[in-house]
């Protein structure tokens, strides 16, 4: 398992590649180090481009959330089609770490503290304002 860390606006993007099993202890150590490190409140830990995850993995992840959590850090996962979303499926993980198809689907469920601050103009609808800045928040 190999993973990179990248800081969104709103949340701490980290991607992972290759294969998540029992073998991963030291880079799941590593991954939890910079979450707990990191200033972001918000982490999306994306398995999109995970080829394979087994139940160990899954065991692993649940580990990531429960020290994020006691960091006071909201872990959400993304997950694609194929062999990781069976398994994700098959586990129920979503039912303890949120899960969502894309990170579209995040960004759109999450609306940034930054619109929440900003009121709205007098007769402007609060929802609009929030989509418009959602749109701006869209990673390219």
């Amino acid at each position: 398992m190999f993973y990179r860390k990248t800081s969104e606006r709103h949340f701490a993007r980290i991607d992972v590649t290759g294969r998540f099993t029992g073998q991963d202890g030291d880079g799941v150590r590593d991954l939890i180090a910079d979450i707990k490190q990191g200033p972001d409140r918000r982490c999306v830990i994306d398995l999109s481009r995970l080829d394979f995850i087994d139940s160990a993995g899954v065991g692993m992840l649940l580990v990531i959330n429960g020290e994020a959590a006691a960091a006071g850090k909201a872990l959400a996962l993304v997950v694609a089609d194929g062999q990781v979303k069976k398994v994700a499926t098959l586990t129920r993980i979503g039912m303890i770490i949120p899960m969502h198809d894309s990170l579209a689907d995040y960004v759109a469920s999450h609306v940034p503290e930054a619109v929440l601050a900003n009121p709205c103009a007098p007769g402007e609808d609060p929802l609009a304002v929030a989509a418009r800045a959602l749109r701006q928040e869209m990673p390219a």
